[in-house]
């Protein structure tokens, strides 16, 4: 008899593991899959671009990563979404600066590419990447993945920490 409820508890304890790790994974494949994907960089939108950068939110941190079903770090993000839209871009944040049209963050329209300087105070290298979200008169925003206290990818704005630490803004959307 303990052999049967040993293996009924294996199993419960198995099943239960399998099914939060999968469930997840599932969510989110569902989810993406279903955000409609335009293949060619001359007809992409903005809107089309947030809409599948926004599919993507929650998605957690996971440096040195660009799988939505793993995690991303914040060039991980930026790559995966504008190579789904068949943009050449650059996998590692410091090489974003050679791409596209320099912005001011002023001009800065959704979909733009927005580059900080990492969070070491004494360097101006580029270590972090995110997307405009929206830049209106009274609010800035953009999305991106973050190892701060929300881990992983979520829209924020551009408050005086992220204003310290801006370096420029890419244009690659017509």
């Amino acid at each position: 008899m303990s052999k049967y409820l040993i293996l009924l508890l294996f199993i419960g304890l198995t099943t239960s593991l399998f099914s939060k790790t999968h469930v997840r994974r599932f969510k989110l494949a569902h989810k993406i899959k279903h955000v409609n994907v335009s293949l060619s960089t001359d007809s992409v939108s903005a809107d089309t671009l947030l809409h599948f950068a926004q599919s993507l939110l929650g998605t957690r941190y996971r440096s040195r990563c660009s799988d939505p079903l793993v995690g991303f770090d914040c060039s991980g993000f930026v790559s995966y979404v504008f190579k789904k839209f068949n943009f050449n871009v650059p996998r590692s944040s410091c090489e974003f600066i050679s791409v596209g049209t320099k912005v001011r963050l002023e001009d800065a329209r959704p979909g733009d590419i927005i580059l900080f300087t990492g969070t070491k105070k004494h360097t101006r290298r580029i270590g972090h990447v995110g997307i405009v979200y929206c830049n209106s008169s009274d609010e800035f925003k953009f999305i991106h993945s973050t190892s701060g206290k929300e881990h992983g990818v979520t829209i924020s704005n551009m408050d005086e920490r992220y204003k310290r630490r801006f370096v420029q803004v890419i244009r690659l959307l017509i």
